[in-house]
């Protein structure tokens, strides 16, 4: 603790001038060499800060390793159930949605943070996130990095041509007669529907119930009016034919490059995404809150957002704390992050910072991180609980049966209900 502290006191100083090369040379640095695995647009990102963070402490070299999110989670799995530290690296990237799973199978597996001094930067990080990274004594088990604030992003040209003003689409009920009215104007569905993999949207209603899979004492949701309400929802999206049917994330990118997707409700990363595969659509794009059940009701919801956790194996914990930090904890970092890749910060110091209220020349200079910004700050807390994959394909099965067979809601979630008790052996919640 005092050797971390001593080290970031002498980083500050180098920054500052105030340190002689003769003092820096006098510091006992970690000279060591971390590994880090992450995938998509985290890895990138944190590609990007390396040079700058060797230069800080020249003796630690970093490599990340950018692996695709199934190759990482497979491999960190069987390296944690093997206990090899050669088949392990020193920082992985971490959803909080699993790290409930881990922390039950692996209860060792990532290294308390708040051993290590992170608790003086738990109250710079939005309630929102932090919490899930929290273990059953109050430590912080992973380095928070970004969260996915939701919201709808709409072709402006599109929503014009089909005369549909975004400004009076207040709840889910204005965004299907939206839908219905895209459709019929220029044959365009109004947004796609995952149905192999994920529904991240019927997530987000869920969260505007302040709910999710589970309530937060880890009970089963599946047969409360919150889950039946989003499911109704889901379903009239569907009845109204403003859907488009999609296997995977891949199709549903294809058909909005293709001008056969009219939206997409999505986390504050798809900003990175429609402007790497779509730029020849620069301009044409907007931002806009997810509507709300009732109007001025809450509208707020996160999909994904990244976390770095230290494994308990590493060799190198102290080397691989400092980058952590480095990637998670400063601000131009994280200010980085969100205007490059849509990475929006989870600190609270970078969300507050004057450049995420400018404009972006992509979406036609609208201030979309403002939007994001008041998301940010009312983002419910959820409880993922171990069993959240289990839950995800047992809500998704349920979807898939509404949907695709025409079951009723209350059939499908009632099942959903039934499979989850048993096989997690959790109670029936009563929110």
């Amino acid at each position: 603790m005092q050797r971390i502290v001593m080290l970031l006191g002498m980083a500050l100083l180098i920054a500052l001038g105030g340190c002689s090369q003769e003092t820096d040379q006098a510091v006992d640095k970690p000279s060591e060499e971390i590994t880090v695995w992450a995938w998509n647009l985290e890895a990138e990102y944190l590609k990007d800060i390396v040079p700058a963070f060797e230069e800080k402490y020249p003796d630690i070299k970093v490599n990340v390793l950018k692996l695709s999110a199934d190759q990482v989670y497979q491999r960190l799995t069987t390296g944690l159930a093997a206990g090899i530290e050669s088949q392990l690296p020193d920082l992985v990237q971490v959803e909080n949605q699993r790290i409930d799973l881990y922390m039950d199978r692996f209860r060792e597996s990532f290294v308390d943070l708040s051993e290590m001094g992170f608790d003086e930067h738990r109250d710079k990080f939005v309630e929102g996130k932090i919490a899930p990274l929290m273990n059953e004594d109050g430590g912080v088990m992973a380095f928070p990095r970004d969260i996915g604030p939701m919201a709808v992003f709409y072709r402006a040209d599109l929503f014009e041509e089909a005369g549909i003003d975004p400004a009076d689409i207040k709840t889910w009920n204005d965004y299907v007669e939206a839908g219905v009215t895209m459709h019929e104007q220029t044959g365009t569905l109004m947004t796609g529907i995952q149905l192999n993999h994920d529904t991240s949207f019927y997530r987000a209603m869920l969260q505007q119930h302040e709910l999710f899979y589970f309530d937060l004492e880890g009970n089963v949701a599946a047969n409360t009016e919150a889950a039946h309400r989003s499911m109704e929802m889901l379903k009239k999206m569907d009845d109204a034919g403003i859907l488009l049917h999609a296997a995977t994330a891949e199709e549903i990118n294809a058909a909005i490059k293709n001008d056969a997707v009219a939206s997409v409700i999505s986390g504050s990363w798809q900003k990175g995404i429609i402007e790497d595969q779509m730029p020849e659509q620069e301009g044409l794009w907007r931002v806009m809150k997810m509507p709300a059940f009732e109007e001025d009701g809450l509208t707020a919801a996160n999909d994904g957002g990244s976390n770095l956790a230290i494994t308990s194996v590493s060799s190198n914990k102290e080397a691989a704390y400092l980058f952590g930090e480095f990637a998670s904890v400063d601000v131009e970092n994280q200010l980085y992050g969100a205007m490059e890749y849509g990475a929006y910060p989870a600190l609270i110091d970078a969300i507050e910072r004057p450049e995420l209220d400018e404009g972006i020349p992509f979406y036609g200079g609208q201030k979309i991180f403002s939007i994001f910004a008041e998301e940010a700050v009312d983002l419910p807390v959820v409880n993922f609980t171990s069993d959240f994959l289990r839950a995800r394909e047992t809500y998704n099965d349920a979807i898939g049966r509404v949907v695709l067979q025409d079951v009723p809601v209350e059939e499908a979630l009632e099942t959903a209900a039934n499979r989850l008790e048993a096989s997690t052996g959790r109670g029936a919640s009563n929110e």
